[in-house]
C-alpha cells in the first residue's frame, strides 16, 4: 500500500541492509471516510508493521476479514483490499525480492500470490517488530527499531542464482522495458530456463515481473495527476492510452479514473512524479 510521504516520515535503512531493502515509509493518515483502499500490485514485497490497530485485509469474493499487526505479501498480480475506519497509522518496509532470503531464509516464491502475518515466520520476531515500533514515539525511533531487528536477522544465508538476481536487475534498471527474450540471452540461458528458474525464486515470471513493475511507475504518476494518461503510457512503455487502461484494469479491477475517485488514502498518498522511486531497482542483492 502507499502512505503520506514526507522528510519525516521517509528513511533508507541502515546500510548493511540495502542491497535488500529499500526505503522505510512511515503512514499516518486520519480525516478520511471509512472505507476501503486497495493494495496495488509493486515491484516490492509488502512488508508493514500497524500501529495502533491492526491491518485489516477482506477478501473480496467472500468478505471475510483478517488482521495483521505485522503483514508480509509477496509479489502478486491482484489488488488486495484493505479496510478502514478513517484512521491509518503504520510502517511500510519496501522489500526487494531476495530480501526474505537473506533476512528469513525463505525464498520469496514461497510468499507470492498470499499475505501473512509475521508470526507464521518467527512469532519472537514478529513480537519484537510491533512492539518495538508502537513503544517508540517518533518516526526516527521507529525506524531504528527496525534497523535493529532487521540487522539481527541477516545471517550466512544460501544465495539465490547469480542469473536470476542478474536478471531481476536488468528487469528494474529498464522498468520492465526489456524484451525477456534479451535478458534470456544476456545471462546465458533460454527463455524457458529463465522463467522456470525466475518463478522459482520468486513465484512470478520475468514477463510478470515486467508487466507490475512498468504498472507500478505508472500508477504513481497516475497518483500525482500532473500528466496525461496518453503521456504516462508512452513514458512506462505502453503502446498506447488503452493498453494502458487494459491493463491497469486487469490488475486492479477498476480503471485509473475509477481508482482515484474511489480511494481517498490512494489520493492521499500520491508522490510528486520528481521523487518517483522504483524501489525493485534500488534493493536489488549485489
Amino acid at each position: 500500500m502507499s502512505a503520506v510521504r514526507s522528510d519525516d516520515l521517509v528513511r533508507a535503512p541502515h546500510p548493511r541492509l540495502r542491497p535488500f531493502v529499500g526505503d522505510y515509509v512511515g503512514y499516518d493518515i486520519s480525516g478520511v471516510p471509512a472505507g476501503t483502499h486497495l493494495g496495488l500490485p509493486s515491484g516490492a514485497l509488502t512488508f508493514i508493521v500497524a500501529i495502533d490497530e491492526p491491518l485489516c485485509q477482506v477478501d473480496p469474493g467472500t468478505g471475510e476479514s483478517e488482521n495483521f499487526d505485522v503483514l508480509l505479501a509477496g509479489l502478486h498480480l491482484r489488488s488486495t483490499l484493505i479496510r478502514h475506519s478513517g484512521t491509518m497509522a503504520g510502517i511500510q518496509i519496501n522489500f526487494g525480492p531476495f530480501a526474505p532470503r537473506a533476512l528469513f531464509g525463505i525464498p520469496a516464491a514461497d510468499f507470492a500470490h498470499r499475505t501473512y502475518d509475521l508470526d507464521v515466520v518467527s512469532r519472537p520476531l514478529a513480537a519484537e517488530l510491533h512492539d518495538r515500533v508502537n513503544a517508540s514515539q517518533s518516526w526516527p525511533s521507529r525506524f531504528d527499531a527496525i534497523d535493529d531487528v532487521l540487522i539481527r536477522c541477516l545471517g550466512d544465508r544460501r544465495n539465490p542464482r547469480a542469473e536470476v538476481v542478474e536478471s531481476w536487475r536488468q528487469i528494474a534498471v529498464g522498468r520492465g522495458g526489456l524484451p525477456v527474450s534479451l535478458i534470456a540471452d544476456r545471462i546465458g540461458w533460454s527463455r524457458r530456463h529463465l522463467a522456470s528458474q525466475f518463478r522459482s525464486e520468486l513465484g512470478i515470471g520475468p514477463k510478470d515481473a515486467s508487466r507490475v513493475l512498468r504498472f507500478d511507475r505508472a500508477r504513481r504518476l497516475i497518483a500525482v495527476g500532473r500528466v496525461p494518461l496518453a503521456e504516462i503510457a508512452a513514458t512506462c512503455g505502453y503502446a498506447d492510452q488503452s493498453h494502458l487502461n487494459r491493463d491497469f484494469r486487469a490488475l486492479t479491477g477498476t480503471s485509473p479514473q475509477g481508482w482515484l475517485r474511489g480511494d481517498d488514502v490512494a489520493r492521499l498518498s500520491a508522490v510528486d512524479d520528481s521523487v518517483v522511486d522504483d524501489h525493485a531497482a534500488h534493493s536489488v542483492h549485489d
